[in-house]
């Protein structure tokens, strides 16, 4: 058994070892922090090894589900089935769906089950004679145990006639949440870098079926260039006013609407509705920062005064320029005429893809009004009574370093004090007796107080014991209860997990963002409304149509007002007959 820690919290290691203490099939545990596969090959003494990282907690019959598909001798690599360990993240959409549910619950066992899956790494079971032929070959030259090193060594192990599985009949792993977003952000740069590397080393040696494999991993990394290039593309058509297609309306819908349909629809049902229509874009909306910045070396440090703007800083980067556009292409319409102008179809048809692209990225951003904000901190439900200081109170949530309760009497901000209570696991009872900072002091119904407090372990540690009944109680059987192998019940009793931070650290105010897209949608109901009246066929007024009516979905009741009373007046301007033969149509249209 081999655990990975990589900037996981001791908290997290100590959850991950508590839950192997159940599994069936594992004897010595080896924690490394850094370690290569030569390393790893010559400390483990058994046929097979168990990978895990530090946070994640195996199913207790793990071993014995991965090993089945080790009856074939040409297996190397048994990739399990792996779920999130809670509902929220930052790694969880707006859907609530984790952004990797599609690779681990339909795309890898997909193709696990024609041998060509990818190694992913925590949650695998791993053939040890394989590596040792593999690190016996000049190729297998990876130092430490990384994302990028599992891809590359599933496409060297391909090549080399080994067949990599990914179990798809029952979850065995639960996948710690990642809390910092520069680490997600690291991961997603790091899946681009590994995706480039596989395509860039195919080898001969490589079947049709392992390279239909390879590229089909790979679509969903490179995703993010290609929707920075798409949104490049259509910004800088609108600022040029030149539209990248000529063909006429009928024939570009025509074109595009059955393959998009059928592309989302097919999709969808060849995951098992694992990736919903609008999730393809939505993942390369939210990549797109990291996978720009791939091309960037390895070893630069990433920007440390900005820690919550990592992962989000190209689809803000995106939405700005899409913004800056459409109010430029605003003004010049009714005003400056200092843009190209453009035909009414080309214009209103690039409008909507803007709008409907900016919808999109807004909703990701969580900044629609039906949308809640990222979360951050996993908490587990509880109803202890407690003691803290000298007056009764009562948890409702707790964490391995923190706690929620509810109490009659107000505390001061910084105020530090002794929280006691009794902690009930499937291990024991544990007393628990820790010193805590009050750190946040919420009144509710006037004579209630919600307070948050965070242990101090800095001045007195926390006793092993009771640290082992936290991790296991906040980590380990929520978890166990998620996966439906906790005894005594059942997935639908799971101890339930909520989250209570929001993400205050965004890059840029959510209020700048959200003033923004509201000017913009202004431009774009200008563009309209100029565009509809220029326009002499019946397209165009649909589209300009669609866009007032798009616009006013996005940004509310606020712009279909500041619309109406220029469409009124301009509808009474078209109604009234225009000789042709006497007035030119410029003056006809001003």
């Amino acid at each position: 058994m081999l655990v990975r820690v990589h900037q996981q919290d001791e908290h997290e290691l100590r959850a991950t070892l508590i839950a192997l203490r159940s599994v069936a099939g594992v004897g010595d545990v080896i924690v490394a922090n850094s370690l290569s596969l030569a390393v790893a090959v010559a400390a483990v003494h058994t046929p097979r090894f168990l990978l895990l990282d530090a946070g994640d907690v195996p199913t207790t019959d793990i071993v014995t589900r991965l090993s089945r598909a080790m009856a074939d001798e040409r297996v190397a690599v048994v990739q399990g089935l792996g779920t999130s360990l809670a509902d929220d993240s930052i790694e969880h959409g707006p859907h609530g769906r984790h952004d990797l549910t599609f690779e681990r619950a339909a795309l890898n066992p997909a193709l696990g089950a024609r041998g060509c899956a990818m190694w992913t790494g925590s949650g695998s079971l791993v053939c040890v004679d394989a590596l040792r032929e593999l690190l016996a070959t000049e190729t297998a030259t990876e130092s430490e145990t990384s994302l990028e090193t599992y891809w590359a060594l599933s496409g060297v192990l391909l090549s080399a006639g080994w067949r990599i599985a990914a179990s798809a009949d029952a979850v065995v792993v639960a996948h710690r949440v990642e809390r910092i977003e520069s680490a997600v952000h690291a991961d997603r740069r790091a899946r681009v870098r590994a995706a480039r590397r596989l395509v860039a080393g195919c080898r001969r040696s490589y079947s049709l079926r392992q390279r239909a494999a390879i590229l089909a991993w790979c679509v969903r990394p490179f995703s993010g260039l290609r929707r920075a290039a798409f949104i490049a593309v259509l910004v800088s058509a609108i600022y040029s006013g030149s539209a990248p297609f000529t063909a006429p309306l009928w024939v570009l819908l025509a074109a595009w609407l059955p393959g998009f349909v059928a592309t989302s629809v097919g999709l969808s049902l060849l995951s098992a509705w694992r990736l919903l229509p609008g999730d393809r874009t939505r993942w390369s909306l939210l990549s797109m920062g990291p996978a720009c910045s791939s091309w960037r070396a390895a070893a630069q440090p990433t920007v440390a005064p900005l820690p919550g703007a990592q992962f989000g800083v190209g689809l803000v980067v995106a939405v700005t320029a899409m913004c800056l556009v459409l109010v430029l292409r605003g003004i010049s319409d009714q005003f400056t005429h200092a843009l190209a102008r453009m035909s009414g179809e080309a214009l209103m048809g690039l409008i909507v893809v803007v709008l409907w692209t900016l919808a999109l990225s807004l909703d990701e951003l969580r900044l629609l009004a039906r949308r809640t904000h990222r979360r951050r901190s996993t908490r587990v439900v509880s109803t202890m009574p407690a003691m803290l200081g000298e007056r009764s109170a009562k948890i409702v949530d707790l964490t391995p370093y923190g706690a929620g309760l509810l109490s009659q009497t107000a505390k001061v901000l910084g105020e530090r004090a002794l929280l006691v209570s009794t902690l009930t696991t499937r291990s024991g009872v544990t007393e628990m007796r820790v010193p805590c900072e009050v750190r946040s002091v919420t009144p509710i119904d006037g004579d209630c107080w919600r307070l948050g407090v965070k242990f101090d372990v800095a001045s007195a540690p926390l006793d092993p014991a009771l640290a082992d009944a936290l991790g296991e109680f906040c980590t380990v059987e929520p978890a166990w209860e998620r996966l439906g192998v906790m005894p005594d019940t059942s997935v639908t009793e799971a101890r339930r997990l909520h989250v209570d931070e929001s993400d205050n650290d965004a890059f840029i105010g959510r209020g700048t963002l959200r003033l923004l897209s509201l000017v913009a949608l202004v431009g774009a109901v200008a563009s309209s409304v100029s565009g509809h009246f220029e326009a002499t066929r019946s397209s165009a007024t649909w589209l300009a149509w669609l866009v007032v009516a798009f616009a006013g979905v996005i940004g509310g009741s606020l712009l279909l007002g500041l619309a109406s009373p220029r469409r009124e007046h301009d509808q009474a301007l078209v109604s009234e007959p225009v000789e042709s033969s006497s007035v030119s149509p410029d003056l006809a249209i001003k």
